[in-house]
């Protein structure tokens, strides 16, 4: 079994500049997120949700507070760590999909091995992916040739190919009807269970939440509150 990540956000502030205005992003912000569970972070446009994400993911650093991956401040790595971190520890799901238009499904889940070679076993375990989300034959299809949910599912087939301990995804059915949607939850849900992985997500839509997802709703840079999903509405 892959290990789990606990997560704690300790007073964590995110501050940028926009000309000589200093625009406050998070402020104060403090919760944890539990090993092996599923995340929902909500709350309106600009309340600070990616901004949140973007920390944990490590791509960004707070202004003041501190991030602790299994109790280590990432403050206190090395940018080798980080890099490391992001490219062992964690899959990013982007709205966008950030799929290359030259490559096939089945090369754009190998995008992450392709730096240091792509070894037999690696691709095998693409080809396994991409068939338990359903896209057993597309796989020599190019992004233009895929519907968008087919293009969500390849970006989750990449992000878990590296059986990341931590998920994070930023709006990750926003462009997506309803049905693929919950399609693309379904395919979620089932491979981080898998990986007994720690999932955050980001989103403005409630109605994929399911009992014991933890929720944690965001209001201008700070939680409001932190509950847990008792039942499906």
């Amino acid at each position: 079994m892959i290990p789990t990540m606990q997560i704690t956000i300790q007073d964590v502030h995110k501050s940028f500049y926009r000309g000589d205005t200093e625009v406050r992003v998070l402020r104060g912000l403090s919760c944890e997120f539990t090993s092996g569970s599923f995340n929902f972070i909500v709350g309106p446009s600009g309340s600070g949700k990616s901004s949140l994400l973007y920390l944990i993911g490590a791509l960004d650093q707070p202004s003041a507070g501190e991030i602790e991956i299994d109790g280590r401040a990432i403050s206190s790595w090395s940018k080798a760590e980080a890099n490391r971190f992001r490219a062992q520890d964690v899959g990013f799901i982007f709205q966008s999909f950030n799929l290359m238009s030259n490559l096939t499904a089945l090369d754009n889940v190998l995008i992450p091995e392709m730096p240091k070679g792509v070894s037999a076993e690696k691709r095998k375990e693409a080809e396994e992916l991409l068939k338990r989300v359903g896209l057993a034959d597309r796989m020599t299809h190019r992004p233009s040739h895929l519907s968008g949910g087919e293009q969500q599912r390849v970006a989750i087939a990449r992000a878990l190919l590296k059986q990341p301990r931590l998920i994070l995804a930023d709006e990750p059915t926003g462009e997506l009807d309803s049905e693929t949607g919950k399609e693309v939850f379904s395919y979620l849900r089932l491979l981080a269970e898998q990986n007994s992985a720690t999932v955050i997500v980001v989103t403005h839509d409630e109605s994929y939440m399911q009992p014991q997802d933890q929720v944690y709703r965001i209001r201008d840079g700070k939680l409001l509150d932190q509950t847990q999903v008792e039942s499906v509405k």
